[in-house]
This record gives structure tokens, sequence and C-alpha cells, in this order.
């Protein structure tokens, strides 16, 4: 107990709103925080159930929109809960959502420049928010303005949102080629799920096509495929065999539909560690993907960028130990496979069995994983036996003209085969001594 208190006051220990920014937005690429703002779309694409979503996303290295016709943001929610900095605890619900820590969208828009605007169209209500990063940043309170505005301001539905004065490095970045095609790329795989269902992307005028994971299904091949649920998350792990292609190889882990790893190759997901081999040509084949769904997506195992997955959840350590069940038999497979290939290169063997069926099966097309029933033991075929080593095989090698014109001068032949048989009868006779 401390005695004789002179006195008692307060110390300011208000964060400023430079700093707070600055936490907020360095540590991001710029095409995942872009991918913040798609994510929302789909949300309330999701939750408003549009006939035909579409997200439209324009930029040049002066300015940046997107807008979608996904429903629109209620302005109760605007007010409350959308542009709060994280999420408030009193939010109402999001079900099945993938936005879900409450710093996306700002995280976005600081990110990309020094003024914003956001139009939205819900319903019978229809508002705007602009905002001057600058002259906000010398205000002592942490509110945004808006005005309301007619509900014919804009398409039903709607949500617009505009970042003009980019930053110089951002608006370097969305000058580039390279940029926009690198941008495609990940709106690609990160809700291929959503693209492949029905959501239209199109950036810059080009639509983005939904990336597709498909494995071999047939008689003889069959993936592992586990469903159960742990603690509200339904949890869903498949591993099987696709195309041979390196970079393509490994696991895709998915929460609440958003790719949060693709081709995932390290100890992350179990490789080269714990009696599991390294990543390696021979796996090329391997295709492995875990789903996570659950209404609350507080409980998913995924980093706040959305780029990786929580190795130190619980619910991701119980699918790990799936996954590597998973990897083991398939493993064993592929090795298999690639003994068979060396036996058949070497003419130890004449059929290829386990290759053929990979081969036919790829011909005939491949399955999307979404679609492969439960089977909780991988399945593939059994190589041929080896048989005994054959007693007899080829020789071939290259001669001059001359020189064989020659030999079969000399040893009374016609054909290059008798020049073979002979010189090598001669040398086998005179050089070697029998076993």
């Amino acid at each position: 107990m401390i005695k004789d208190i002179y006195m008692s006051d307060k110390i300011n220990a208000k964060p400023t709103k430079e700093f707070f920014i600055e936490m907020l937005t360095r540590d991001i690429p710029l095409d995942r925080a872009i991918l913040d703002l798609i994510d929302n779309s789909v949300d309330a694409a999701r939750r408003s159930q549009v006939a035909s979503p579409e997200i439209k996303i324009s930029f040049d290295s002066n300015s940046f929109l997107i807008f979608d016709n996904c429903g629109g943001l209620n302005l109760d929610d605007a007010k409350n809960y959308a542009f709060r900095f994280g999420r408030a605890k009193d939010a109402p619900p999001t079900p099945h959502s993938v936005g879900q820590f409450g710093v996306g969208m700002k995280r976005t828009l600081f990110k990309l420049g020094t003024a914003f605007s956001l139009t939205s169209v819900c319903g019978e209500s229809a508002f705007r928010v602009a905002v001057d990063v600058g002259v906000w940043k010398e205000l002592d309170d942490w509110e945004f303005e808006f005005v309301e505005l007619n509900p014919e301001t804009g398409p039903p539905g709607s949500t617009e949102i505009r970042v003009d004065s980019l930053y110089p490095a951002v608006a370097e970045q969305l000058g580039q080629e390279g940029f926009l095609n690198d941008l495609g790329h990940e709106c690609a795989r990160a809700h291929f799920l959503a693209l492949n269902s029905g959501v239209k992307l199109i950036i810059n005028d080009r639509e983005v096509p939904g990336y597709q994971i498909r494995l071999l299904q047939s008689d003889k091949i069959k993936p592992f495929v586990r469903s159960w649920t742990l603690d509200g998350v339904n949890i869903r792990v498949v591993a099987g065999i696709s195309e041979r292609k390196f970079e393509e190889g490994g696991w895709y882990i998915l929460c609440n539909g958003r790719l949060v790893e693709a081709a995932e190759q390290t100890s992350i997901t179990s490789w080269q560690s714990d009696g599991i081999p390294k990543y390696h040509p021979d796996y090329a084949f391997f295709r492995g993907v875990v789903q996570f769904d659950c209404d609350d997506s507080s409980k998913l195992p995924w980093t706040t960028t959305k780029t990786g997955v929580d190795q130190g959840s619980k619910i991701y350590r119980a699918a790990l130990i799936q996954m590597r069940i998973a990897m083991r038999e398939v493993i064993v497979f592929l090795r298999a496979r690639a003994k068979e290939d060396a036996l058949f290169k070497g003419q130890i063997i004449s059929s290829r069995v386990i290759n053929g069926e990979i081969e036919s099966t790829i011909r005939e097309g491949l399955v999307s994983f979404d679609a492969l029933p439960v089977n909780e033991k991988f399945i593939g075929p059994t190589p041929a036996p080896v048989g005994p080593r054959p007693t007899t095989t080829s020789i071939q090698y290259t001669a001059l003209v001359k020189d064989v014109e020659k030999i079969k001068a000399s040893l009374g032949v016609s054909t290059n085969r008798e020049v073979g048989e002979e010189t090598f009868n001669y040398y086998k006779s005179y050089e070697c001594t029998d076993d």
C-alpha cells in the first residue's frame, strides 16, 4: 500500500494516428491488401445471395476503384461496425465469413493513398463516406463523417470504393502490367471456389477465371477423403494424385472457402518432418486439400493477413494428424510408381500397371476435389510383379562405315548384325573365361 499520496492524475497513452496507420499497413503487400477488399465483396455476395454477383476493379497510376453489386453496406453497420478498427464485441455475427478481424478494409484504404471514398446503396438507404487522410490525422476524434444520399444515386445493392492521391510506391505498382498479371493470379487462387460458383471478378476489363484443383479418380485410383467436426469447425482432408507438375504439387488450405496456402511443400504441412520425406519431383503428382469451415470464423486456423495457417491452433493440429496419414499412403504409392518406371526403362518388367492407370485416368478427365466421395484410405493399383531377369539383351554401337565394311570382308559376312555377333563371339572366346 502506497502511503502519503500527494495527488493522482492520468497519463496520456492514446496512440497517434500516424503511428497507428504505419503499424496497420507496413507488413501487408499491396496485392494482399486488395484481396481484403475482395474478401468483403465475396462475404456480401454470400450473405445477400444475390443472383449474379459481380466485382469490378479498375486501377492505374492515378486512382483505384472497386465496385460490386453484392448487396450493399447497411448504414447502421457502417455507422457502428464497418469502420471500426477491430471487430466490436457487439457486432452482429456474419456466419461463414472471410473478413473476420475488422481491419481489412481500413488497412487497405490507408495503404493505398491519402484520400478515399465509399458509396453504398442498400435497400432504401444510401450514404457516402469521404476522407482526406491528412485532414483526419489532425482531428482528435477517430470518427469519419458521412452523408446520406438518395437511394437512386447508384445501382441497388451496390458498393463503390475509390482511392485517389495514391502513394508514389502504390502508384508505381498499379501502373505496371506485371502487377496486374500477378494480382489476377492471386485472385484466381485465393477465391477460386467463389469464382467457380458464380461470382464474377473483373480486373481492368479482364475476367479472372477460377483456379481448378482436380484429382485422379477411377475404379483403381481413389483419393483419401475424410470429414469430421471439431469444436464447431467442419474439417475435410483430401489427398491423392493429379498431373505431374512440380510447382503445383503439395497442400492447399482453405478457411471458409478462402485459400490461405497454395502448393505448400514445407514442414508447415509436414513435408520433411515426422518421418515424411522432403518434397521431391517424384511427389509432384501429390495434391492435398484441407478445408476448414465454421460460422464463427474466429475459430479458423488462419493468420490476420490470410496468407498462412496458425500452426499453434488445435484445429490445425488435429487436421495435421489426418494429413500425415494421407500423405504416407500416397507417398508409398508414388514411390512404387517411380520404381515401376525405372524397372520398365531397365527392361526388368514388361508392363506399366501404375503409370498406365495414371495416364489413362488423366485422359478420361480428372475430378474436382470438392466432388470426391468420402474414402478414408487412399487406393491405387498394385505394381506388376518383378519376374526373373531376362537372360538376353541387345547391344548397339556406332562405327565408321569404312571400318565396318572392312570387317565384313574379313569375316565373309554381309550384314551389320553378323559383324556384331561375330566380333562379340570372337572377343568372348579369346578374352573371357567361362564361369
